[in-house]
């Protein structure tokens, strides 16, 4: 599937940090870690940073971050060298176009964090798509628990705005219709979209 939770097995996870395989998930920035004293000026040693942060061990032995501050989050893939020594230089591994810009805008908010201890939430536009996307699954909620297309819009939209706008054409029939699709699309693979 290409996630992987860094909760231990059988335990409750609701708060557990989520790392979606870097593949998957181009925002991932790949570092090599070397270790330097406290007082180098590139010195940074992440697990002590004011904000929450989790680290990974793979079965191959690499070490993934996930730095969290509230809502926003970065990931890190350290490529060589380890993080928990203390502090460390870091070597950014930045390659090709495909996808460069979100590891960039990734290495601008490891900096931002750097330098001011947080995640500025200026570095994290929202997303112009979430309430469609949360609306998609909401419809498709509804469509699973067996409501009909007319149950689904009044629950999502008002009863008054369905007898309104119910009979007057398509519109609001096909709105429905189109959410459950977008939401099927989502959950048949289509959900590697909602990483990028």
């Amino acid at each position: 599937m290409g996630l992987a939770s860094s909760g231990a097995q059988g335990v409750e996870s609701v708060g557990a940090a989520v790392f979606w395989r870097s593949e998957l998930h181009p925002p991932v920035l790949a570092v090599r870690a070397e270790a330097c004293p406290a007082d180098h000026p590139d010195a940074v040693d992440l697990l002590l940073l004011p904000c929450a942060a989790t680290l990974r061990l793979t079965r191959d032995g690499r070490e993934e971050v996930l730095v969290a501050d509230g809502p926003r989050c970065i990931r890190i893939e350290v490529t060589g060298g380890t993080l928990l020594g203390g502090p460390v230089r870091l070597h950014y591994r930045l390659s090709g176009f495909v996808d460069i810009e979100s590891k960039v805008l990734t290495l601008r908010r490891l900096v931002a964090l750097r330098r001011l201890g947080r995640l500025p939430h200026t570095l994290f536009p929202p997303e112009r798509r979430a309430r469609r996307w949360a609306q998609a699954f909401q419809a498709h909620d509804g469509a699973q628990a067996g409501a009909s297309h007319r149950e689904i819009a009044i629950a999502m939209f008002g009863e008054d705005r369905v007898a309104e706008d119910w009979r007057d054409g398509d519109h609001l029939r096909m709105r429905i219709h189109r959410l459950i699709r977008t939401a099927d699309r989502l959950i048949d693979g289509g959900y590697r979209e909602l990483l990028r």
